[in-house]
């Protein structure tokens, strides 16, 4: 069986996106898959193209006997306004679609992970084309998911809808991540067929690690406790509240806050910093990804903050299930299935969204609840072992797309 993946993140890029194409394209190909996967030149969230892809139109690697990676030139910015964004994407949904429309080959599948959705018409053209199967892996329902960022009665969101609910109508099948999510498609795709596989995480990976400083790069005070987040700077991540909170803790001896990551919202975040001007926060910026399972087992608690959106009650941050399996406590402030799947853990506390106070309040009485705190580290890695360990989801992935072939 022969598969096209079109996913426009991809490793050595971090995010969300990236690792689940990453270890789905590579289990795919471990069951028997022939894979091609094409992807953008390496650059984000930063925007900056790492510097062994700069030169040429496509750089072509293989990571394995059945997987082959093509990373093809694409339109590289930092997405810091909505022309830049659309800049960005559109341009791989055109080049994604003229690289594989030059370099034809007979697949049974092309299956695209979305977002960015516009990877899904170059997707869908080339299915027809080819005369293979289109599969639509929905990771973010958008347009909803920019609601908060766009007026919902500007154009580019109305024809989003339309946008979202043609390929909806086009896909051979759709594959959400969530029963939530699953629920809003059936209601906007007239029939077409879905089949939930959640996200999760390389349990194998993502561990507590016995002496995290190996990985790290920056010195930190082992007897201070440590309170992080780790993730891009996106739209769904509130980040204020984080800060916020900390702002109101400045005068709790050995406390610590710490912000791993980067992104499009990178200049938000600096001048959150700039207004609030906590002494007790580090923004260490953008780590590879391997050096990430180091920065969580680093923490005593981990914050899972989630902006109030309905868009984002269907969702559950792939960040929640790395704290879990590293075995790190998490406060999270999400709503919907966010708090629904965090109550199931055993492991997280979930507050009201865009409530400093509340958050600081638990963050005080867990740093001197130690009891509590480690009661709760307990049951996360059980719990992702159990229900959301990537090996076994890529697994049921290869296992309904060889049904869908037939």
């Amino acid at each position: 069986m022969k598969l096209l993946y079109l996913s426009q993140y991809y490793p050595p890029e971090v995010g969300a996106g990236s690792v689940r194409s990453s270890i789905m394209s590579r289990r795919l190909a471990e069951d028997g898959w022939e894979v091609d996967v094409v992807c953008e030149r390496p650059n984000y969230p930063t925007g900056d193209v790492d510097p062994q892809y700069k030169n040429g139109w496509v750089h072509t690697e293989q990571e394995h006997a059945n997987l082959w990676v093509h990373r093809i030139w694409s339109v590289a910015n930092k997405r810091r306004n909505v022309l830049e964004q659309l800049l960005f994407f559109t341009s791989f949904m055109v080049t994604s679609f003229l690289y594989v429309l030059t370099h034809p080959k007979r697949y049974d599948m092309i299956y695209v992970s979305s977002p960015p959705i516009f990877a899904a018409i170059s997707g869908y053209f080339l299915s027809r084309i080819l005369g293979a199967k289109f599969i639509f892996e929905v990771r973010d329902i958008w347009p909803d998911s920019a609601v908060d960022e766009i007026d919902e009665q500007s154009p580019l969101i109305k024809y989003g809808k339309v946008l979202e609910k043609w390929l909806y109508h086009k896909a051979d099948h759709v594959i959400p991540v969530t029963d939530a999510a699953e629920a809003i498609i059936k209601t906007r795709s007239n029939g077409t067929p879905t089949s939930v596989i959640p996200n999760g995480v390389d349990v194998e990976q993502f561990r507590l690690m016995d002496n995290p400083k190996e990985g790290i790069d920056e010195p930190y005070d082992e007897t201070k406790f440590r309170v992080g987040y780790v993730g891009s700077l996106g739209l769904i991540h509130d980040l204020e509240t984080f800060v916020a909170a900390a702002k109101l803790l400045e005068d709790e001896e050995g406390l610590e806050f710490v912000i791993v990551g980067d992104g499009g919202r990178n200049n938000r975040l600096q001048e959150i910093l700039d207004f609030y001007h906590p002494n007790n926060v580090s923004w260490v910026g953008l780590k590879r990804y391997e050096q990430i399972p180091y920065y969580i087992s680093s923490f005593d608690l981990a914050v899972n903050p989630v902006n109030p959106s309905r868009a984002f009650d269907s969702i559950v941050t792939v960040k929640f299930y790395e704290y879990l399996a590293c075995e790190v406590p998490v406060v999270t402030t999400g709503k919907g299935l966010m708090k629904e799947i965090g109550e199931q853990s055993g492991a997280a506390i979930t507050i009201p969204p865009k409530n400093p106070e509340a958050l600081a309040d638990t963050i005080r009485g867990l740093m001197n609840d130690r009891k509590r705190l480690r009661e709760l580290a307990s049951k996360g890695r059980s719990f992702v072992n159990s229900q959301y360990s990537r090996g076994r989801l890529a697994e049921l992935l290869s296992g309904r797309l060889r049904e869908i072939a037939e």
